[in-house]
């Protein structure tokens, strides 16, 4: 397998490795169990927790059982933004405190049915910004307060209906980075502090009206990295306080460069496909000589890069898209970096045998990482782990028998883990977490009689954490639960 994973537009799949021991080597920086469990719980230090039962719609944005499909629930200065289509002005931005039984559209911005079609919603300070179409530039990049009078476009970088079509937003410091192609100059960097006189080109990578494929805009300490696809594929780091940029790493042409995570205070992770449909894992230090391969992994990609200290985890060792073999040992397990060739290493072989324990939603809360797995008995549950074979355990056995509850849409607020289950009678209805085995309890059954109202997309915005759900008579609708003192949640009507 080769050719067809050899392009700039990548799809990150699972993952692939050899398997290594499980013990940490003398040195390494694994996380100490004390160190990553002080955390108080939140209770016991007086912070807000979750209201369980009391989650509430915040907003029949499309009256009947359609939904408005809302997407991308963005906190900006206590309010939670999501593009909404409400069957009458087309898909628009809209806007929630959770103080309102109902969300409120900001700004029709394109008059009509067809709607603006705000995407890429991005926080900046205390602004969003997003693109959208008004029917007269085209696709620009737009900002807003929450309110109508303050939503305005930033700038016009494409005169006329076809637009720029701002792409790939990415906050550095002050500036939000995006490409965009200007019709004379092809698609290129592009940065603004969130006015027209500060909008600029940033960089022309191809100069004249051809370009390169920009892609893996990523933030790292300050700096920009991206990767720019052309006759060699090169992994570039500008700093925008100095205007400057360098190469750190260059392969050939037929290769892709992707999943750039950035850990601890120097350290950038990515994967790399030479264009054999196997990626190497790499790492750099911040200057292009402390720039090197870590570990070739077979089989599929490795998935789900996340930092943790110092430290990259990820999923490896699973079986090829096309059946290719990974790790015949372990299967596709739980695998962590420090940066070091001895420092990469399997973490724990949750599911002995070559099929493995599938980790997936890798998430860090307090120190830990938390993830969904099947060891083979419990089914794909809760899991967590401070980076030690010991120290990675089930943390409840949600639905108890083989099938598991299949955990998903992990997400932490303010030291809660959100997320979604499968139990029986129940469907796949939210659920939240400390962390400690044992605490995971259920959010209010949306979706009645078995019926899945599938949660996802949590944000704390206010005193609320905002997430969309289905609910049977009115679809895909936005909700709120209350995230209050336990003193005040007694008072929270469910």
């Amino acid at each position: 397998m080769a050719a067809w994973r050899g392009v700039p537009i990548v799809v990150v799949l699972l993952s692939g490795v050899i398997g290594v021991g499980c013990g940490a080597p003398e040195g390494e920086d694994v996380p100490a169990g004390g160190e990553v469990a002080a955390a108080l719980e939140p209770e016991a230090a007086g912070g807000p927790q979750p209201c369980g039962p009391s989650a509430r719609p915040v907003g029949d944005v499309r009256r009947g059982a359609e939904g408005s499909a809302p997407e991308a629930l963005v906190e900006v200065g206590g309010q939670a933004f999501f593009a909404a289509d409400d069957g009458v002005s087309g898909r628009e931005l809209w806007v929630t405190d959770g103080s309102a039984t109902e969300a409120r559209r900001v700004k029709d911005v394109r008059p009509g049915a067809y709607g603006s079609t705000p995407r890429f919603l991005t926080r900046m300070g205390a602004r969003l910004f997003f693109v959208a179409d008004d029917g007269v530039h085209g696709p620009e990049l737009w900002r807003s307060d929450g309110t109508g009078q303050g939503t305005a476009l930033v700038a016009d970088i494409r005169p006329g209906p076809q637009g720029s079509a701002p792409d790939a937003l990415t906050v550095v410091g002050g500036r939000l980075y995006f490409t965009a192609d200007d019709g004379g100059r092809g698609r290129e960097l592009w940065s603004t502090d969130g006015t027209a006189r500060g909008t600029r080109l940033t960089q022309e990578f191809a100069p004249g009206p051809s370009s390169l494929f920009l892609d893996e805009l990523t933030e790292w300490n300050g700096r920009l990295a991206l990767v720019a696809y052309g006759d060699a594929v090169t992994l570039w780091v500008m700093d925008g306080s100095t205007g400057t940029s360098r190469a750190f790493f260059r392969g050939p042409e037929q290769s892709v460069v992707f999943s750039l995570t950035p850990a601890g205070k120097d350290r950038l992770f990515f994967l790399v496909d030479p264009g054999f449909g196997e990626a190497d894992l790499w790492v750099t230090r911040g200057q292009p000589l402390f720039t090197f391969p870590l570990r070739h992994f077979a089989g599929d990609y490795p998935s789900e890069l996340t930092p943790l200290g110092n430290a990259v985890y990820f999923m490896a060792g699973a079986e090829g898209f096309f059946g290719e073999p990974g790790d015949l040992s372990h299967g596709g397990e739980l695998w962590r970096s420090d940066g070091t060739l001895p420092g990469t290493r399997l973490v724990k072989d949750v599911r002995p045998g070559p099929q493995g324990s599938q980790p997936s939603g890798l998430t860090v809360l307090d120190g830990r990482l938390y993830f969904a797995a099947d060891d083979g008995v419990h089914g794909r549950e809760l899991w967590r782990s401070n980076g030690t074979a010991q120290g990675t355990v089930l943390v409840q056995d949600v639905e108890p028998g083989p099938e598991g509850s299949a955990p998903m849409a992990f997400a932490v607020v303010d030291g809660w883990l959100f997320f979604s289950a499968t139990t029986a009678g129940r469907g796949r209805e939210g659920w939240y977490s400390n962390g400690e085995p044992g605490r995971v309890d259920p959010m209010r059954d949306i979706a009645p009689a078995g019926l899945d109202a599938n949660p996802h997309g949590f944000v704390r915005a206010g005193s609320s954490v905002f997430f969309l759900a289905t609910e049977p008579g009115q679809g895909e609708e936005p909700w709120a639960l209350p995230f209050l003192p336990a003193a005040r949640c007694a008072f929270v009507e469910p």
